[in-house]
């Protein structure tokens, strides 16, 4: 019982980021009127939020980060790093940061299932 339990604060942060996500990507960065407002240099306060959104995925920095958040984890096998690298690609894949986000998604989400060994040294 208490490992299922355990998974409920992870389950919760992945489906809040999955809606953060969704949100951003079909309210705030695909509709082409929201662009129009934004590009005016006179928008509203969340379109320095939006170009921050959209530099993270055109540049690749989402994915990137996703990616060595998963390969840290798996390499130093700490369950909090693991599970930002599986709340940050649930929404690299969402998006548009889909091959780098699914790997270090999944090396997350491979040393969250794994279960956790006793060694000589704390982590």
């Amino acid at each position: 019982m208490a490992r299922r339990l355990s998974w409920i604060p992870i389950a919760m942060l992945l489906m809040i980021a999955l809606a953060a996500a969704l949100f951003a990507r079909h309210w705030m960065i695909e509709p082409a009127d929201i662009g129009h407002l934004c590009d005016s240099g006179q928008g509203p306060w969340w379109c320095g939020l939006r170009l921050a959104i959209i530099m993270s995925f055109a540049r690749g920095w989402l994915g990137w980060f996703v990616l060595g958040a998963g390969v840290a984890a798996t390499v130093l096998r700490w369950r909090w790093l693991a599970a930002t690298a599986a709340v940050a690609g649930v929404a690299g894949l969402v998006l548009y940061q889909f091959v780098l986000s699914a790997t270090g998604l999944l090396l997350g989400l491979l040393v969250l299932v794994r279960p956790a060994q006793r060694s000589a040294f704390p982590r």
